[in-house]
């Protein structure tokens, strides 16, 4: 991995970043062909990577978790003739259901990214931070018709 061959030559208090997705730990229809298993993996190698990396090297190792964006990649899945594609229902989905209603940038992502590789955040490794405007924290779904009159 990138970590063993990087880590030796890192200053110690250096930062390791991947990005993972929710659907490393909650089924996203759509968002399948073995990329919900390898976040998951992903995820979990983060906590005993920081571990390893930060007895041994002194570095950290963290990932984010981005909610959905419009990006070039994502715009890729999932599209029918004459529907929208994945992401755009997603992005509907996390403003109608997540608890900040707002756009989700790929600069908010960065921000999170630059800040944990920081000295800001030289306390802070083995996390997965959601950078989802909260999306990640919800159980229920407020825009399902089974919904319909319910308290927003």
């Amino acid at each position: 991995s990138l970590l063993h061959k990087f880590a030796p030559i890192m200053n110690e208090g250096g930062s390791f970043l991947s990005l993972t997705y929710i659907a490393s730990e909650k089924v996203i229809p759509g968002y399948g062909g073995g990329m919900s298993s390898a976040k998951a993996q992903l995820e979990s190698d983060t906590r005993t990577l920081a571990y390893e990396a930060g007895r041994k090297y002194g570095v950290r190792v963290n990932t984010i978790s981005a909610g959905p964006l419009k990006s070039r990649a994502a715009s890729a899945i999932g599209k029918e003739p004459g529907q929208k594609t994945f992401i755009e229902y997603a992005i509907d989905y996390a403003k109608a259901n997540a608890p900040l209603a707002q756009d989700l940038y790929s600069d908010d992502v960065g921000n999170a990214g630059l800040f944990l590789l920081s000295p800001m955040a030289r306390t802070i490794t083995g996390v997965t931070l959601y950078v989802d405007n909260g999306l990640n924290c919800m159980g229920m779904a407020l825009d399902s018709e089974s919904m319909a009159g319910a308290s927003n």
